[in-house]
């Protein structure tokens, strides 16, 4: 039988009753109702250490939507109408479905808590380290992009894999513990229930920074090549140069300079080539030099 694993499991019972809900402007209007007896990620107790914790934390989630300039209902932890169409398809086929685990769960609540090294003073220092490098001109264009239009139009029309991959590696720089909590370590947790699922067919359904992860925790654990390290087309070493005419310049070089040294009596006083075609060394190597 096909299975079908879905990264979320507290809404689908309500959602599913939502049958004429077909845009996510829509379905944000029920996330209230949506969420009516979802598991909570904080548990309700207090201590001196949790309050420590809850300072730390918002002081650093500020910090990266202050980075990044993602609005106030910027919520990655919620499904979208994505998940509410995989769930809708695999009834229609009979699949299986088993849930991963919210995306904010205890076990990340937990490793959150346990997180120590999310500090604020950290992220200014990668700031100034990092000023006037395209990191920064590019994190300026997408905030552009954000400001003039809202995260659901931005997501669907901008945020590709490759853009993905950019603020997953921006994160490792300027956010590395939230990106280890929220990426890396989900990765792993996703790859374990995956790998043990005992159907022959799964269909996954994950958020879109998972996806690298995963496959590299596959390949690494099957002895596969991932497919962002695979070049469709050998990479020349030679590039463009024209061998045939590269060897002439050679040929004609040193027979001018055989030339002129016999008419000066003299040793010649450069060896780099009189005529230059592609390269400015006769090597093709050492394009800085001119001797």
């Amino acid at each position: 039988m096909n299975s079908i694993s879905i990264h979320y499991f507290s809404w689908w019972s309500k959602a599913k009753l939502l049958q004429y809900v077909d845009s996510q402007e829509e379905l944000n209007r029920y996330q209230q109702y949506l969420e009516k007896g979802a598991q909570h990620w904080l548990e309700y107790y207090w201590s001196v250490r949790k309050f420590v914790f809850l300072a730390r934390f918002f002081a650093y989630w500020t910090t990266f939507r202050f980075h990044y300039r993602f609005g106030f209902d910027f919520k990655f932890w919620l499904p979208g109408l994505e998940v509410k169409y995989a769930c809708e398809a695999a009834e229609k086929v009979g699949a299986n479905i088993q849930f991963l685990g919210a995306e904010l769960n205890s076990q990340t609540a937990d490793r959150l808590y346990h997180e120590t090294r999310m500090n604020v003073p950290h992220y200014f220092f990668k700031r100034f380290q990092y000023t006037q490098t395209f990191y920064t001109e590019e994190n300026e264009s997408n905030r552009q992009k954000i400001a003039q239009t809202n995260p659901q139009t931005f997501t669907e029309k901008c945020l590709d894999q490759h853009l993905i991959n950019w603020y997953t590696q921006s994160a490792q720089i300027f956010f590395p513990r939230l990106k280890e909590v929220f990426v890396d370590k989900r990765d792993e947790d996703l790859f374990t229930q995956i790998d043990q699922n005992p159907a022959q067919k799964i269909v996954v359904l994950v958020n879109q920074w998972h996806l690298e992860g995963i496959e590299h925790h596959w390949c690494s654990r099957y002895g596969q090549v991932p497919r962002s390290v695979v070049f469709s087309d050998p990479i020349n070493p030679i590039g463009d140069m024209n061998l045939r005419e590269g060897l002439f310049q050679r040929l004609y070089n040193s027979l001018h300079r055989e030339i002129a040294s016999s008419h000066t009596k003299g040793a010649p006083s450069t060896y780099a080539d009189w005529i230059i075609g592609y390269h400015r060394e006769s090597n093709w190597q050492y394009e800085h030099r001119d001797m």
